[in-house]
């Protein structure tokens, strides 16, 4: 039996849910360009529109290869972008995610997804001489001179957002290395001092 006025129902939760605290430890506004991070999704959003432009200057001559380098080039544009305007406008502040964790699986996709699409263009590219059409007696190259020319300077392009792109996932994998090393050593000290005044 419940007392008087007692109710057999549990308290209401509170309305004010707790969230942890966002762990930041990348700048807000434009000190985030001064970061390494910052400057990689800078160089992504630049080097990802010159892609973007390139290919499609090319009359897209395979698009079951190049259809897959647009969707890279402007998917990884926009959430660039969107990502670039998190930390400029102080929204990491204010949303509780573990950024650091982000930034790396960010860079590392776009890692993963420029890399397949480096390879597609410059698979595109080496077809140069190959015929447009195998049965025509024509001679017409899958690119023409120009083509191939602006199809070079896409590969580049976007062999060199592979190359950021794995720099700015290894780069915070280095620290967390070095890291490492400094907390074993100490540990090491640590137990070495406590291992003479034990024997002692």
């Amino acid at each position: 039996m419940l007392p008087r006025g007692a109710s057999s129902m549990p308290p209401p939760p509170n309305p004010a849910a707790y969230f942890p605290p966002p762990r930041v430890t990348l700048p807000s506004g434009l000190e985030i360009l001064r970061t390494y991070s910052g400057a990689f999704i800078f160089l992504e959003i630049l080097f990802g529109t010159i892609v973007w432009i390139l290919v499609a200057s090319t009359k897209v001559p395979l698009p079951l290869l190049q259809g897959w380098v647009m969707f890279v080039a402007v998917t990884a544009w926009f959430l660039s972008i969107v990502f670039l305007c998190v930390f400029l406008f102080g929204y990491a502040n204010r949303i509780a995610v573990n950024w650091n964790q982000t930034d790396f699986l960010f860079h590392g996709a776009t890692f993963v997804f420029y890399f397949g699409a480096f390879l597609l263009q410059a698979a595109t590219t080496s077809l140069h001489y190959f015929p447009r059409k195998f049965n025509s007696t024509t001679h017409e190259k899958i690119l023409a001179d120009h083509e191939y020319n602006i199809s070079i300077a896409a590969s580049v392009c976007t062999s060199l957002l592979c190359i950021w792109g794995q720099k700015s996932v290894v780069s915070p994998c280095s620290q967390l290395l070095k890291m490492e090393e400094v907390i074993v050593f100490e540990s090491s000290k640590y137990f070495h001092s406590g291992m003479q005044k034990i024997l002692q």
